[in-house]
């Protein structure tokens, strides 16, 4: 969700619906600022911002091709773990790539954007405003954070419009927030608030004993757990979660959960098959039937 000020700074949005937020307001030319906010059924806040000026500092520039080439190797490798190689990722185009500058340290490529990044996602429909925080890049991993605000496009035709739609409910399915809906409905399934106190449906395990009913098994999800003892360093480590396993938890506030699990999950999504590109970067001959990803949380407990 988003809006914009009026030429005196007013803003106003609505309805947003009860849940916590991270609130992002900016201004090319200003710091950004960031809000936490925890709204309520029928909650009206009024908040008041004064952004503090942040001249975009420019490094100076010895325009050569030499230096040229260095900066497109560069963008290209971030180009390539930023977006992804997927099909969406590949139909992404930065279109203000010129605001991005790069170091190198010890092997560790880093960026930075003097402003915020515009990408045009032709696949899926949308542009998409993402105001970087930090990259890092290495040999074996990629590391960024930062807030994407996103605007639909508007369709040529119907037919791209219908194209748009099954392409983002198939970039839906499988991913990490079609799995945490998936488990919120799991966890609403089997309990419920009996005043303070969370109470397990009475019919959850003769509902449970039925995998049909499972919504995990109705959206394709597959969860295992690390055995006792066992690092979760290899698939043998693992089985698979059952009825009685827990890993999400009521949280501080409606509509609110939290998750947590020792070591790390093994999820496998068996309705889609992986990306032939997504092969090609495992340097895999053919790509597997299902999709398996690994979960793990810095945390003893998020949100």
């Amino acid at each position: 969700m988003g809006t914009t000020t009026d030429k005196d700074g007013f803003y106003s949005m609505k309805p947003i619906p009860a849940g916590r937020y991270e609130l992002v307001i900016s201004m090319i030319g200003y710091k950004m600022e960031r809000q936490d906010l925890i709204i309520y059924d029928n909650d009206r806040i009024a908040l008041d911002f004064r952004l503090k000026p942040e001249p975009i500092q420019m490094a100076e520039i010895t325009v050569t091709y030499k230096k040229d080439k260095k900066w497109q190797k560069d963008y290209t490798l971030f180009k390539r773990a930023f977006l992804g190689t997927s099909m969406n990722g590949e139909e992404c185009t930065i279109l203000n790539e010129y605001v991005l500058s790069f170091d190198r340290k010890s092997g560790l490529l880093m960026a930075k954007a003097s402003q915020p990044l515009k990408i045009e996602n032709k696949r899926l429909g949308y542009e998409i405003t993402y105001y970087l925080d930090e990259f890092e890049l290495d040999d074996v991993y990629v590391r960024y954070a930062g807030d994407s605000f996103f605007k639909e496009m508007q369709p040529r035709s119907k037919r791209e419009l219908d194209r748009w739609v099954k392409y983002r409910r198939v970039a839906y399915n499988g991913s990490i927030r079609h799995f945490l809906n998936t488990l919120g409905e799991r966890f609403d399934l089997r309990y419920k608030m009996d005043g303070d106190s969370l109470v397990e449906h009475v019919d959850w395990v003769n509902m449970s004993r039925r995998r049909g009913k499972d919504p995990l098994m109705i959206e394709g999800f597959d969860i295992y757990v690390v055995k006792p003892g066992k690092s979760g360093n290899l698939n043998a480590h693992f089985r698979l979660m059952n009825k009685q396993d827990e890993i999400v938890y009521p949280g501080d506030y409606p509509n609110e959960l939290r998750l947590s699990f020792e070591k790390r999950l093994m999820v496998i999504y068996r309705r889609e098959s992986e990306e032939n590109n997504y092969s090609k970067d495992l340097i895999k001959m053919r790509a597997n039937p299902f999709q398996k990803s690994y979960l793990l949380l810095n945390k003893d407990m998020v949100i």
